[in-house]
């Protein structure tokens, strides 16, 4: 047998494999269109300018990002004190995640915004835009670019919820109540035990008096640094050493405001709370130390339906934390008539 040389295997080979990709390219279609520079889409956000990086400080000292109770995430708080939960009954439609949220992270800019989803412009816009329906009455409260705040800064069923005209209610937790986080329903006038008494009930829905403004008009001015306004959503800050109130947002409507003590109604709010306060206290119904209510599964606590009103209207207004700035009237006659439920 002859032996075959080292240079005619080799040439052999190439030769093979020439063929081989010669045949491979031969089936390769025309070009195609040149692709999209991807520089083109992340230079809207990524480029020289600071205004995602300003945001993104803003929202790092915003209540949001600096408190703990995204801790919450059982599948009946998750919704509103986690991000994945509030984008899961987004989606749903659902009040509670199908379980418990396990590794959960607190509200940021993928909770309201719809970041690297498009990758462009886009991903500035806002989830959650649609009118809310309140778990409290099924209201549907629509302030605009503001429903996104609604879905979580809204009352919750206090059970057993009071009825006008009703029988009597039995308490057996001293947690009793719309929960924290009212203001979106104090804003439309909607949600309290309305009473009848010597205050009128002024108009609600968009006719109340701060539906227009929302919650982004004045929360989320021109800021003050990383410390109010924008997207910290505060609205005080220290000033060397002074406590300023923004109201920035304030001034687009009020002109004259200097402050949040505006006409007295922080004021007359602040008394009117106290005054409701010691009528709950001395009907045995509110712990005056701890503010809680006197009851418990293994004490309960009976009362008519219009002092669970009263009771109801005092945590709805001291939880919404304005002290009436959110909508004066109403809070004014919330109070003033569950006042009178004990004169």
């Amino acid at each position: 047998m002859k032996k075959i040389s080292f240079t005619f295997a080799a040439a052999t080979m190439i030769f093979a494999v020439g063929i081989g990709m010669s045949l491979l390219t031969s089936c390769e279609g025309p070009a195609g269109p040149a692709g999209q520079d991807a520089n083109e889409t992340c230079i809207q956000c990524h480029n020289d300018k600071v205004t995602v990086l300003a945001k993104m400080t803003q929202t790092a000292n915003s209540g949001h990002q600096t408190g703990t109770t995204f801790e919450r995430s059982t599948a009946d708080c998750a919704p509103c004190h986690t991000h994945q939960g509030y984008l899961e009954v987004l989606a749903t439609g659902e009040q509670t995640t199908a379980e418990d949220v396990s590794n959960p992270v607190p509200a940021n800019c993928r909770t309201c915004h719809m970041i690297h989803e498009n990758y462009d412009s886009t991903d500035f816009a806002l989830r959650g835009q649609s009118p809310v329906a309140m778990l409290i009455n099924g209201v549907d409260v629509d302030l605009g670019h503001s429903n996104v705040c609604v879905s979580c800064h809204q009352p919750r069923i206090p059970d057993p919820m009071p009825t006008l005209d009703g029988g009597n209610v039995t308490l057996t937790s001293n947690r009793w109540g719309p929960h924290h986080g009212t203001q979106s329903a104090v804003v439309w006038g909607t949600g309290g035990y309305e009473v009848s008494g010597t205050v009128s009930y002024p108009q609600a829905g968009s006719g109340a008096v701060h539906s227009g403004a929302g919650c982004v008009k004045c929360h989320m001015a021109e800021p003050f640094g990383a410390f109010a306004g924008g997207h910290t959503f505060g609205l005080s800050y220290d000033y060397h050493g002074s406590e300023v109130d923004l109201v920035a947002g304030c001034n687009t409507c009020h002109s004259n405001v200097e402050d949040f003590s505006y006409d007295g109604v922080q004021t007359q709010d602040s008394t009117l709370l106290a005054n409701l306060k010691t009528n709950l206290v001395d009907a045995g119904i509110l712990n005056a130390g701890s503010g809680l209510v006197n009851a418990s599964s293994s004490k309960p606590l009976t009362i008519s339906s219009d002092q669970a009103g009263a009771l109801l209207n005092y945590y709805l207004i001291m939880e919404d934390r304005s002290m009436g700035i959110h909508n004066p009237a109403y809070a004014k006659a919330l109070l003033q008539n569950s006042i009178e439920v004990f004169n």
